[in-house]
């Protein structure tokens, strides 16, 4: 870094260099020397003794000391889950990955799926992280987040809020480097998007499908407003590698897909359908993938399918419980906050094109309060017209009409590991929040195994054992989510130097597919 220097008059220019002013030359006498020019002798120092150099082993015991402390200050700091050898304002919380199994030997296919929102650049304002100070500036924020991917190392990352130019200027040439291959999606609107990206000696790409929310059916209910909001679906085959380890297995591949949902606090009406579109599409495409890889033999089971992401949405509200919880009833509180969504009014400018997305997408409503609008996203009650309450039961029969549901690898296994943190703020056992904000915290994001339904009563959480063994498949571990009181600690939100890169927090879970 350059700093500026004072400005300097012409005669300081002149001083010499230790700012004394200049004065003639003055001839001074030498103590030392004689008027007849002979030089005199120094008088050696009385009582000083030379110091002895120190001996081999005082060497040795110094340089072990030292190392000593070395090693003690690197002890501490991974104590704290610090990397000793990256610089302190790279540090990130490294969180330790419970796990399952443990005794049992490993005989399937092992690999790691990660879920992030990564908090694109575009959307950052000071009055948003007022706290963040230099943990929002790309340039160290952009090393933050590649450390945490090389410390997890995941096989399959499914990522949100990815910005359009840094994906293509940074992402994708740091993750070829460490071995991932990827693909990037978004409205054309929007400065950011999602991507997969995938460990290519696992892992071929062979088909992929783009969801635009906007323009899917929906039985017979449509769009509440324009969202702009995308999903991406891959078909991933198992490499040679894997499967010359595998050459008797059934199973082709995985489909991982990722998505980020309408975010307007008054949009769970809106997120609720778009989850019903989440598992339509998977749907969909398991069928194409059959006819198109597997000979249309009509066994959906080759392929293992996964969705993962940022659903805007918590465990006790209408878009989760619509696809985890089937027969779903939307009561108490989710049906009190998806009729209140029904009475709000979006504004006509969502659906005149792209101009503002990125500014009220950061919290500037186009919609302004009014005497016609509801004030609060979560009222304590709510009576619906009877056209509102029509719009809840059609959601209801839309949901209950697909046969098909998501399984939260969080719900289902978390309880096992981290108790204290399992269901303390909901029924289903997910962990309190993967979102901690400035002005906000909660559960956004999740990893779901998508299932076909039988219309069986599905309503709870999925013993582990029996999902283990109907889906061929253990949950091997899960990333370790801090609970409230312990961000609260922090007194700010996310980012933070040290602490976390993203507003979000990543989660993991460790897979094993019995092949």
């Amino acid at each position: 870094m350059t700093i500026d220097q004072p400005n300097m008059s012409e005669e300081q220019h002149k001083l010499p260099a230790d700012g004394a002013p200049h004065s003639p030359a003055v001839a001074v006498p030498n103590p030392e020397v004689s008027s007849d020019n002979a030089p005199k002798k120094k008088k050696k120092g009385k009582g000083k003794k030379s110091k002895a150099p120190p001996s081999p082993e005082e060497i040795a015991r110094i340089r072990a000391e030292r190392a000593a402390q070395k090693i003690a200050k690197q002890e501490a700091m991974l104590a704290k889950g610090m990397n000793p050898d990256i610089p302190p304002e790279l540090q990130f919380i490294k969180r330790p990955m419970f796990t399952l199994h443990e005794d049992e030997p490993e005989t399937g296919f092992n690999f790691r799926l990660m879920t992030y929102n990564c908090l694109a650049q575009a959307l950052i304002r000071r009055k948003l992280f007022p706290d963040s100070g230099e943990a929002v500036k790309w340039l160290r924020r952009s090393q933050v987040l590649l450390y945490e991917f090389k410390h997890y190392k995941p096989d399959i990352v499914c990522l949100q809020e990815v910005d359009h130019l840094q994906f293509n200027s940074f992402w994708k040439t740091e993750f070829e480097k460490l071995g991932y291959e990827g693909q990037f999606h978004r409205k054309g609107s929007k400065n950011h998007g999602i991507a997969i990206m995938w460990k290519r000696d696992l892992f071929t790409m062979t088909d992929k499908m783009l969801i635009d929310y906007d323009k899917e059916p929906s039985g017979n209910i449509p769009p509440r407003t324009t969202t702009n909001n995308v999903g991406l679906v891959l078909a991933l085959k198992f490499s040679d590698k894997v499967l010359q380890k595998f050459p008797n297995t059934e199973k082709t591949g995985i489909i991982i897909g990722t998505t980020h949902l309408f975010w307007h606090p008054f949009g769970t009406y809106e997120r609720t359908r778009q989850c019903y579109v989440v598992l339509n599409k998977v749907k969909e495409f398991q069928h194409r993938v059959n006819v198109l890889q597997n000979n249309n033999d009509g066994n959906t089971k080759h392929w293992i399918p996964f969705f993962c992401g940022d659903f805007n949405s918590q465990p006790f509200d209408t878009p989760y419980l619509s696809m985890t919880s089937k027969p779903v009833e939307y009561h108490d509180r989710a049906k009190t906050v998806i009729g209140c969504s029904t009475s709000y009014t979006f504004s006509k400018l969502r659906d005149g094109g792209e101009d503002g997305e990125g500014e009220e997408e950061e919290g500037g409503n186009i919609e302004k309060f009014g005497k016609d609008q509801p004030q609060t996203p979560v009222p304590t009650s709510f009576s619906p017209t009877p056209e509102q309450a029509q719009l809840v039961s059609d959601m209801e029969k839309l949901h209950n009409s697909l046969d098909m549901r998501a399984i939260s690898l969080y719900a289902v296994g978390y309880r096992n590991v981290h108790p204290e943190n399992s269901g303390a703020d909901n029924a289903r056992g997910e962990p309190e929040i993967s979102n901690w904000a400035h002005t906000w915290n909660g559960l956004l994001d999740y990893l779901f195994l998508i299932d076909n339904w039988d219309f069986s009563n599905k309503i709870q959480v999925d013993d582990m054992q029996q999902f283990e063994d109907e889906n061929s498949m253990k949950i091997r571990g899960l990333l370790r989510m801090p609970p409230k009181s312990e961000m609260a600690k922090f007194g700010h939100g996310q980012p933070h130097t040290g602490e976390y890169p993203s507003d979000h927090l990543s989660m993991i879970c460790d897979l094993e597919l019995l092949l």
